[in-house]
């Protein structure tokens, strides 16, 4: 695997699985925000401790979504190949013109 690939897979991954884990993070943060309030808990039918074990559960589901693109990104780019230069012994040599 060549860096470009690396950077593409990166790149995948972060959009697929970083964006999401942000947006389950900040669900759960407002969830959080939310179970503390009492005039919105007194419209959900459900106790503070049910919202709060939901938050916490987006929290980490969202911890999890967002190490997957940073040990892709690490892993990528550690086992990728780097493109040797041609070397010198190998280049063809033309000798001067006389």
């Amino acid at each position: 695997m060549n860096r470009t690939v690396a950077i593409v897979i990166t790149v995948v991954t972060a959009l697929a699985c970083g964006i999401p884990s942000f947006v389950l993070m900040c669900l759960g943060v407002f969830a959080l925000l939310g179970a503390q309030m009492p005039e919105v808990m007194a419209q959900n039918p459900s106790t503070p401790e049910d919202v709060m074990l939901g938050a916490g559960v987006l929290l980490c589901f969202g911890g999890v979504l967002l190490i997957i693109p940073i040990l892709v990104g690490i892993l990528s780019f550690r086992f990728s190949k780097k493109e040797e230069p041609a070397s010198i012994d190998t280049i063809d040599y033309i000798p001067p013109a006389s």
